[in-house]
């Protein structure tokens, strides 16, 4: 009954044991064959020999679909060699010795070699079409012999993805590689040792300093490098834009007039690192408030700086930033909320409200200027709707 009048997509793996032929050995097949979210294949295992019948129960079909279709447990094991052997290359092809990979400082040192982000896009198109072959080879025993290959690809994988600080909020997730490959490396790539050694830290952290010196004056140099352009992106150029192009075009002219002259980098960076940080300081008028509190404090005096139009009666607006966070959290957490300009309206206009009931008023008759404030409030928390979704769920 289940083979021929049973239709659950999740289904992923069927086991023959007996003798099926014809149209009832397609149905059967078919059991494993609907696709759903997250499922990417289906497997066959034939304990009984009943896939000799196969071609036969296919012959309506032309062979092309066939093959596109089925695949033997024998040509996947096949491809994984050449998948491994193209890792391999592209490692040569960048300057990385692949055997000095189970060192952390080997690591860390090979990630320098992705400066290009072509060389960063490359490694990981080959590592994904490695991972996935092992996915669907996997538990194997011809698969079991790549894990050690996964292992410590995957580790630089993660350290070349923080060091450069590609991924959102300079993060490194398993979500990209397949269930059971996951399985596998996540124990080797999340352990504290693994943290302490190629995590990224945030050039605001005591532990950042720390983290440097310990390193060798390349490595270093290329640290501070990503971790002050990582901030100035993710940061400054929200709130401050000319702060931003100043700083950046500081940045440039650096790596311009000191290439490959590492410890003079480091030297230079000095102030740089002297200007961010006394601004990531919790300066009195920010205490109490969450990161994302204090980002939104810094907007808003910045807009009521430059808004003679705008009555501000009180010194202190950190419980109005409050409120305006809270108003931007559940507007936003709406699933009516998609993020278009009637929803942009919407949400300027609720964060208007809280102007209001904060103590801002017009300084004239004309109530444009408080109009454009709250705009630019609500023009900011589009661009970060994540931080506010977590904030909803209390995070």
């Amino acid at each position: 009954m289940l083979l021929t009048g049973f239709d659950a997509p999740r289904e992923q793996v069927l086991y023959l044991d007996r003798p099926i032929r014809d149209a009832e050995l397609l149905q059967a097949v078919a059991r494993v064959n609907r696709p759903m979210p997250g499922k990417e294949i289906g497997y066959v295992v034939d304990y009984y020999g009943v896939f000799e019948h196969l071609k036969g129960a296919l012959a309506e079909y032309r062979q092309v679909d066939i093959d596109d279709t089925m695949r033997g447990m024998a040509d996947e094991i096949g491809g994984l060699g050449p998948a491994a052997d193209a890792v391999r290359r592209f490692l040569a092809e960048h300057g990385v010795a692949d055997d000095a990979l189970t060192d952390f400082t080997a690591v860390r040192s090979a990630a320098l070699a992705f400066e290009d982000e072509n060389a960063r896009s490359g490694f990981d198109e080959v590592l994904h079409e490695f991972l996935t072959a092992l996915e669907r080879v996997l538990p194997h025993e011809h698969g079991l012999e790549y894990v050690a290959d996964a292992r410590r690809w995957g580790l630089l994988q993660k350290r070349i993805r923080t060091l450069y600080r590609d991924a959102p909020g300079a993060s490194f997730a398993l979500r990209g590689y397949g269930r059971k490959v996951r399985a596998m490396i996540a124990d080797h790539l999340e352990g504290p040792e693994i943290d302490q050694v190629i995590a990224p830290v945030s050039l605001a952290s005591p532990l950042f300093d720390e983290k440097v010196r310990a390193m060798e004056p390349r490595e270093a140099a290329a640290e501070m490098k990503h971790a002050l352009r990582f901030h100035l992106e993710e940061r400054v150029k929200r709130e401050d834009p000319e702060k931003y192009t100043r700083l950046s075009q500081r940045l440039e002219e650096i790596l311009r007039e000191l290439p490959d002259r590492f410890e003079e980098q480091i030297e230079a960076y000095g102030p740089l690192f002297a200007e961010v940080r006394q601004e990531t300081e919790t300066a009195p008028r920010l205490a109490g408030l969450s990161p994302l509190e204090q980002r939104m404090h810094r907007l808003l005096e910045q807009q009521l700086e430059g808004q003679p139009g705008v009555a501000r009666p009180v010194d202190d607006i950190r419980p109005l930033v409050k409120a305006v966070c809270d108003t931007a959290a559940s507007v936003m957490a709406k699933e009516s909320y998609q993020g278009q300009s009637q929803d942009l309206d919407i949400l300027a206009h609720r964060m208007q409200t809280e102007l209001l009931k904060g103590g801002l008023r017009p300084a004239t008759t004309d109530w444009g200027p408080l109009k454009y404030v709250a705009e630019r409030l609500a023009a900011f928390a589009a661009t970060i709707p994540e931080d506010f979704l977590a904030r909803s769920r209390g995070e």
